[in-house]
């Protein structure tokens, strides 16, 4: 059912979805994307801006001293603001060093351990209850209902097995996949949920279709000298804390490995699906210039197991196996209804000889006659430009609230202390455009402070991070994690000029894996497609946590209608009327 924070009339359909047609098109019934160059914002002057709050909002301080990779963002506590996860790689150098002066650490008194910073129309502080996690590397992690008792607990994967880690003193504590248990907003450390493993990226999402939820991580090539070949694995969750390891019994091989991953339904047909994100490059490849294949896709059959797509199409240039894939994000991006991905990338020794190179854009194609999905590399018939440094952290928001979703990075502009954000500039032949901002490249500008990557000689960069409307004004807000413990984190606030806006937020133990559908009103009858489509999703970008509750554009529009379709194998939907400025919870 339907309920709103503010008053309106709804009209709600609840029905099983066996009774309707799919509200993602596949196959021979795939939408027609637009066939001309529709404008993203006719006759409105929208513009993205944003201006860094980190201070004033209370993130400097908490946050400093931190090598952050992760990063989740949810209302634990259901007080109607957004909260904050970040974690780090804890001692990643020795304390020694780190306070030595080797790096500055600009008034740091200690390596911060993760922090969850509670949210508030002041900004964020710190809450004292949340476990410390002094003993691990945090590199992934997300929010999800894993006991099904109707709030948001959190899974974190700590990479690489300590007795591996160049680390002096090693921590003392050998969990690799740590779940802690959120009880009306105060979190306790369950514990290890997963064999040991070098846990890198996470997802989560109900694969078998039995109501619990289940979760899959990533080990990556970069330890496999001590360890052995990487072995991504499937664990399978009883609604209580428990998980039981099924990757073989599942039909994924024992070679995954990679930087990124999403569970996403891919083939439109309900049941989630896996994304990875990682090179088959390979260590036996010699060094050089080559183009790899950068991901692999495994199709969830009816949730009996995983039926291997073809990945074929997701490439990437690299120099050597270190070049690595990463962050992936998912969403329509041409308005046809299916959903497109966004890969971001992780190079070494690319970096300094074959970059700059863009963010990656594939379009979903439909599925082909067996039911499997295909895409197509679009990156060059966008107009996305180039970038000069890391892009591992991609996500997609609609940061002016114009009706289509921007493409949001990790990469640095200007002086260093602004994410670069691609903007949406409307659809030409079927193919989604984008607008490359300024201060890349030649337009560089001095920081405003010597840091570890001015040392080091690195162009900067976020390695993850997380959107959410922070501060409830209906706009988008960014969330970038700091890598080097000199700089903290940094959270800028949408300044933008904007359009209208919706929330849709479902029921966290139906969340994950619906799909949200907005149609202008009669669309949907008409058999139009939707002007946005996204699923909640546990994860996005590379390591980090996606928030549950999907914000949606509108541009001009004052009233459209919802559509929110649950999974497999019930895929329950509802529908709903609604108006620009709401905030829609939906319980199917």
């Amino acid at each position: 059912m339907f309920s709103k924070r503010h008053s309106i009339v709804a009209v709600l359909t609840t029905c099983a979805m066996m009774m309707t047609a799919p509200a993602v098109a596949s196959g021979d019934d795939t939408h027609e994307p637009q066939s001309r160059h529709e404008a993203p914002r006719p006759g409105h002057d929208y513009s993205i801006s944003v201006e860094e709050q980190t201070t004033q909002k209370g993130l400097w301080e908490p946050l400093l001293g931190m090598f952050g990779h992760t990063s989740a963002a949810a209302d634990v506590n259901g007080d109607g603001w957004v909260d904050l996860y970040v974690g780090g790689f804890y001692q990643q150098l020795p304390w020694d060093r780190f306070f030595r002066g080797e790096i500055d650490d600009r008034g740091a008194t200690e390596i911060s351990p993760d922090r969850l910073l509670l949210g508030g129309p002041d900004g964020f502080e710190p809450d004292p209850t949340f476990p410390e996690m002094r003993d691990g590397s945090s590199s992934g992690s997300a929010f999800a209902d894993l006991d099904n008792d109707g709030d948001l607990d959190l899974l974190v994967s700590h990479y690489y097995p300590y007795e591996f880690a160049s680390q002096d003193p090693p921590p003392t504590n050998g969990q690799q996949v740590v779940a802690l248990r959120n009880d009306d907003g105060r979190f306790t450390r369950v514990g290890q949920v997963a064999d040991e493993v070098a846990a890198r990226s996470l997802a989560i999402a109900d694969v078998d279709g039995d109501g619990n939820q289940d979760f899959f991580v990533i080990e990556d090539v970069y330890y496999e000298d001590d360890l052995g070949p990487a072995s991504s694995r499937l664990y399978l969750g009883d609604g209580a804390f428990g998980f039981e390891e099924a990757t073989s019994a599942s039909g994924l091989p024992d070679d995954l490995s990679g930087l990124g991953v999403v569970a996403a339904d891919l083939n439109a047909d309900g049941w989630p699906d896996l994304f990875v994100s990682g090179s088959l490059r390979g260590k036996d490849v010699p060094d050089g210039e080559g183009t790899y294949q950068r991901a692999r896709i495994f199709i969830n059959d009816g949730g009996d197991g995983f039926i291997e797509a073809d990945g074929s199409e997701f490439t990437m240039v690299s120099q050597r196996w270190l070049d690595e894939s990463a962050g992936v994000a998912v969403g329509d991006l041409n308005r046809d209804g299916l959903h497109d991905i966004v890969v971001g990338s992780h190079p070494y020794p690319a970096l300094n000889t074959l970059w700059p190179q863009p963010v990656h854009i594939y379009l979903n194609q439909g599925n082909d006659e067996d039911g499997l999905p295909t895409f197509a590399d679009v990156t060059a018939e966008t107009g996305i430009g180039a970038v000069d440094t890391k892009p591992a952290h991609v996500t997609l928001a609609d940061m002016d609230n114009d009706g289509w979703l921007d493409i949001v990075t990790g990469v640095s502009v200007g002086d260093g202390t602004e994410p670069a954000i691609f903007r949406h500039a409307g659809v030409d032949g079927g193919i989604p455009q984008f607008d490359t901002p300024s201060g890349l490249h030649d337009e560089r500008l001095p920081s405003p402070e010597v840091a570890e990557w001015d040392r080091i000689g690195i162009t900067r960069y976020w390695p993850t991070g997380v959107n959410a409307d922070f501060d409830n004004d209906g706009r988008v807000d960014l969330f970038g994690v700091e890598w080097f413990p000199d700089l903290p984190s940094r959270y800028w606030e949408n300044t933008s000029t904007a359009g209208n806006w919706l929330k849709v937020d479902v029921s966290a133990e139906s969340a994950l894996g619906s799909t949200v559908n907005v149609y202008r009103p009669g669309d949907r009858q008409r058999g139009k497609p939707p002007i946005f489509s996204r699923q909640v999703l546990s994860t996005e970008s590379y390591g980090g946590g996606a928030l549950h509750t999907l914000h949606v554009g509108l541009g001009s529009l004052r009233a459209v209608e919802v559509e929110v379709i649950g999974t497999a194998p019930t895929r329950e939907r509802a529908t709903l009327h609604a108006r620009a400025g709401e905030t829609i919870h939906v319980d199917l």
